[in-house]
């Protein structure tokens, strides 16, 4: 049987080179097969290079394939690839024409099985565990009775009034700061950790801090999962309660916080007593030292009796009298301590609700010369950035006036076209006798006949 070649003349063969050859077959698989999903095992991955990409191969019991995974794309991703993981590849296939290879150009990938949202958060939440930022030791003790509290939160929904109506109504003389911050979307991680850090430098003074949101979903409740607000969290002076979504919703930032609570609500109800229950509770412990001190009193009278009448020496008999007076003056004393106290306590309440009636007007002014201050600031740096690219816009404007061809033409340069075909003469061998040109000059044209060679 002879061979396909052998039929063939020798001016029938066709010859092609190799690039030649893998660019058909480049075309020929971006023709027929472009985007498709793929899955298969990770290997060969050892992580972003200094470019960014990922480069690694998806494999299966039968074969594998190269992939790549382009710097902006990488960065979408949603989870950290490990060598061995089954994932699904979605992207386009193509050649790599200088090795004469296929790949898979990859623009998006997850986990098989596992969301990419959920593997992410296993595999920061066990990153930060072994880091020591979820332990015990660490976590700082909420003040009894705050006097100044902020809450990191958006300033629009319902979380942010609960918790204000909440701690209201609980302390009214509580003095309450609402920070306002994006809570999902892009960015919305970096403005929570930026609060965090901003408060803790910029007023020390506040005792405790509510970070959180209404519930959502995993998406939504995100940026509690993302590292920078852990971090932030794990650095804070002031303690944290971390209060985000609903009693079923977990997140890092929970992890991390000193407290957690189950839902906004109940952060602000976990950041101070209620005042009427401490008139309660101290109430009922006035009535029990009450009780206390008359247990105690009668007991030594008793004793003091049975002292005095088992006297052995006459000059004794006057010592229970004494310790009876001394006892008596003792316990009057403690009555009108015990009696004053709450009177006590009241005076201080007093006297913290006024000293917060007065400094609420001194915030509010600095606020807003501060909110003076950054506005001027702004619009300087805005003026002089307007400046600086009409500057450039002129300068980029004189040099494209420069390299124009008009420019060009005006400097006594001219150009010279045949008319007919509008081709531009470059040589004189190019029009014939007879031939209609047309030259451009810098300010008109002329129109002529050529006469002779």
């Amino acid at each position: 049987m002879a061979l396909a070649a052998e039929t063939l003349q020798p001016s029938e063969r066709k010859i092609i080179s190799v690039g030649d050859l893998t660019r058909r077959i480049k075309k020929s698989i971006e023709d027929t097969v472009r985007y498709v999903w793929v899955s298969g095992e990770l290997s060969n991955y050892k992580g972003p290079g200094p470019s960014g990409h990922l480069y690694f191969t998806l494999k299966d019991a039968e074969s594998q394939i190269p992939c790549c995974m382009w710097k902006g794309m990488a960065n979408r991703l949603r989870f950290d690839p490990e060598n061995g993981m089954e994932v699904i590849a979605f992207g386009k296939v193509d050649v790599y024409v200088p090795y004469g290879k296929y790949q898979l150009i990859v623009e998006d990938m997850e986990p098989r099985g596992v969301g990419s949202l959920q593997l992410k958060f296993e595999q920061l939440k066990e990153k930060l565990q072994k880091e020591g930022l979820f332990d015990q030791e660490r976590k700082r003790p909420i003040p009894f009775l705050p006097r100044k509290l902020a809450i990191v939160t958006s300033p629009t929904g319902a979380a942010v009034a609960d918790m204000v109506r909440t701690l209201r109504t609980r302390c009214p003389a509580l003095h309450v700061i609402v920070y306002p911050v994006k809570v999902q979307g892009d960015g919305a991680a970096q403005e929570i950790a930026a609060a965090i850090g901003h408060l803790n430098l910029s007023m020390p003074e506040i005792d405790v801090m509510i970070v959180g949101r209404g519930g959502g979903s995993i998406e939504d409740l995100w940026a509690f999962n993302e590292e920078a607000v852990a971090r932030a969290i794990h650095a804070s002076r002031i303690p944290v309660i971390s209060a985000v979504g609903h009693e079923t919703d977990t997140t890092i930032a929970d992890f991390v916080a000193d407290l957690r609570a189950l839902t906004p609500t109940d952060g602000a109800v976990k950041a101070v007593p209620k005042l009427d229950d401490l008139h309660l509770a101290l109430g009922d412990y006035d009535a029990k030292l009450r009780r206390a001190l008359r247990t105690r009193a009668e007991l030594f009278r008793s004793q003091l009796d049975g002292f005095r009448e088992g006297r052995a020496m006459g000059r004794v008999e006057e010592m229970p009298d004494q310790l009876r007076q001394q006892l008596d003056d003792f316990e009057d004393r403690l009555h009108v301590a015990v009696a004053q106290a709450p009177q006590h306590l009241k005076e201080r309440l007093d006297a913290y609700r006024q000293a917060l009636s007065v400094d609420l007007p001194r915030l509010a002014k600095n606020a807003r010369q501060r909110v003076d201050h950054l506005t001027s600031i702004l619009r300087s740096d805005a003026q002089r950035r307007l400046e600086t690219a009409q500057a450039s816009l002129r300068q980029a404007a004189a040099s494209l006036e420069a390299l124009s061809p008009v420019a060009i033409l005006g400097r006594g340069y001219s150009i010279t076209r045949l008319e007919s075909t509008e081709e531009i003469l470059k040589e004189a061998a190019q029009a014939k006798p007879g031939d209609r040109i047309v030259t451009r000059l810098g300010s008109g044209q002329i129109v002529s006949r050529v006469e002779k060679d």
